[in-house]
């Protein structure tokens, strides 16, 4: 059975002392950085897969869902700005993109974040935060919080897919986290824990085991 583990760590307090009283009162640092590191079954394929990493201040945002909860006329995970092979650009935009905070893209460039918000018609700018590293299980980088969110929010909702990526065909999601009600405090010393469980129908390219979201 798939399983969400919270953990939140690491409270500072400050203890101030006036005359006879004493006043505990906790501060909570906010964090400059996110880490993340997924482990597949298998090792990481970017010549014929695609990772990415979806990134929102909103509860209730949405991503294409692999088979059977794809949406009929938006079952894709496409970027912005990319002509898509079933259904109409603006039913993703509708869909999808206009509740993204961003994303972040491993494929063969390497780790590329884009920011939104996502305007149809309008490219979205590509950040490359690093190469690929060497290849293993783990697909694994981290960010400042400050390039993608102009204010960072207390919660940062997220989700990991994993789909293969082959020319002509449409993007269908192959795995994903177990739900995306995932989220991360943005307090330093924060971390989640996400557990899902193997599914031998697929690639272990693609087969998501577990992912780790860490803010510094």
């Amino acid at each position: 059975m798939k399983k969400i583990c919270l953990m939140i760590v690491s409270w500072l307090l400050v203890i101030t002392i006036g005359g006879c009283a004493r006043n505990v009162t906790p501060i909570v640092s906010a964090g400059d950085q996110i880490v993340v590191e997924v482990t597949l079954r298998g090792n990481i394929d970017v010549s014929a897969n695609r990772y990415f990493l979806v990134l929102s201040a909103d509860p209730n945002y949405k991503i294409p869902l692999p088979p059977p909860y794809q949406l009929d006329d938006a079952p894709e995970l496409i970027e912005p700005g990319t002509t898509p092979l079933i259904g109409s650009a603006e039913a993703y935009y509708t869909n999808f993109y206009s509740t993204w905070s961003g994303y972040v893209l491993a494929d063969p460039i390497g780790y590329t974040l884009v920011k939104g918000p996502f305007t149809i018609g309008q490219s979205p700018t590509r950040e490359v935060l690093s190469t690929l590293g060497n290849i293993s299980t783990k697909v694994s980088f981290s960010f400042r919080l400050g390039r993608l969110f102009a204010t960072v929010p207390d919660q940062i909702y997220f989700d990991i897919i994993a789909l293969p990526w082959a020319n002509g065909l449409a993007k269908i999601p192959a795995d994903h986290l177990p739900t995306s009600s995932n989220y991360i405090l943005k307090y330093s010393g924060s971390y989640v824990v996400v557990d899902d469980t193997e599914d031998s129908s697929l690639d272990p390219s693609i087969d998501i085991l577990k992912c780790r979201v860490d803010i510094q």
